[in-house]
């Protein structure tokens, strides 16, 4: 046979291989353009709705000119508070992007007035909104300072202020290289030991079956976080940050580690179903990579559609971004953040490994 018979009949194996599939690989196929679509397509621009905890302080017209000023458009969603104090809690639990203080004595005619502004520059997309929008208004009233006052604005930097791209960038990564550390590592020893025989054995023996799930499971975990704390170690090498020190760094390997544990208990299930090392990558680089990219790994989930927001809500990865760069970027990690976040990733592993208990109790009577 000349080069182009051979190459076309070895296309042909790979077409019927491609065939053997043809469910996931066409699953694939669709979720992956139109994820980066969806993400991609969106990133240059601007957040909508950004929620900003307004404090009036002021009862005259003029502040609630100002206000309506700072509604105009879909940029910003006001959220409003009595006192200054409860505005920053939300800043501080994330609940809102940024805080707007009006002064008393802010509607006194001719006067120069100040309006505070306290950003979350965690999210800079989120922030510059808020920043471009608080100008905008302050400019329009200052326009007819005749009828209202003249309006400067000071702008405070609550979180965020001295972040980077890069520090951004690794809390993402970070989280990705966990879940899929333990996907690429728990999986495959799983279908290599069965493909070997190794599986069997270990099962004929009088070793009890929830030993080797655990161990598959730790060896899936313990190879995660080491990948994961590798690239921690690279990432502030490379110039990321942690703002919250050592305290911030201990939170950061225990959420890791919880990323770990989830999706290697996944990566167990999975496998038990998966014959093929091939079958079982497609699987899971199907199930993975959508959830870190839609964890916000990479892209800020501002940014995504509001039809994709109850998707993003329910992926365990956008807690766990969201803490990490709470940690890196903001500084600080409130404690009922640390808790919520902890209990959602150990309600993942645990339902994980429960799948995976069952799952790979039936495959062991296969076996």
């Amino acid at each position: 046979m000349g080069l182009i018979d051979d190459a076309y009949t070895l296309f042909l194996r790979e077409m019927l291989i491609f065939k053997k599939n043809i469910a996931m690989n066409a699953v694939r196929s669709t979720i992956f353009p139109l994820l980066f679509v969806l993400l991609l397509g969106s990133f240059g621009s601007a957040p909508k709705n950004v929620p900003v905890a307004v404090v009036n302080y002021a009862s005259g017209p003029a502040a609630l000119n100002f206000i309506n000023m700072l509604q105009t458009g879909n940029g910003v969603s006001i959220v409003a508070e009595t006192t200054q104090q409860q505005a920053l809690g939300l800043l501080s639990e994330g609940s809102v992007a940024a805080v707007v203080v009006i002064p008393s004595g802010f509607s006194t005619t001719g006067t120069q007035s100040t309006v505070h502004v306290y950003l979350d520059n965690s999210q800079p997309q989120s922030a510059e909104v808020v920043s471009t929008q608080v100008n905008t208004a302050a400019a329009k009233l200052s326009a007819v300072a005749v009828q209202n006052p003249a309006v400067t604005v000071v702008t405070n930097y609550a979180y965020g202020a001295s972040s980077n791209y890069i520090s951004f960038v690794i809390g993402g990564i970070l989280v990705m290289v966990a879940s899929f550390g333990a996907v690429f590592s728990a999986g495959f020893t799983v279908i290599s030991d069965r493909q070997l025989g190794n599986l069997k054995a270990f099962l004929t023996t009088p070793i009890n079956q929830i030993s080797v799930l655990i161990s598959k499971i730790a060896y899936g975990t313990f190879q995660s976080v080491f990948s994961a704390y590798v690239g921690l170690v690279i990432g502030l090498l490379y110039g990321a940050t942690i703002a919250a020190g050592i305290i911030g760094l201990i939170e950061l390997l225990w959420i890791i580690l919880l990323v770990g544990l989830g999706f290697g208990s996944l990566a167990i299930a999975l496998a038990t179903r998966a014959k093929e090392q091939q079958t079982y990558a497609l699987i899971g680089q199907t199930i993975v990579m959508p959830m870190s990219f839609l964890g916000g790994a990479f892209v800020p989930v501002t940014l995504l559609p509001k039809f994709l927001l109850p998707v993003v809500e329910a992926d365990p990865l956008t807690y766990a971004v969201n803490a990490v760069r709470d940690i890196m970027i903001k500084g600080s990690l409130p404690l009922p953040t640390l808790i919520s976040t902890s209990v959602i990733l150990l309600a993942f592993a645990l339902a994980m490994s429960g799948v995976a208990y069952l799952l790979f109790k039936d495959t062991s009577k296969q076996i």
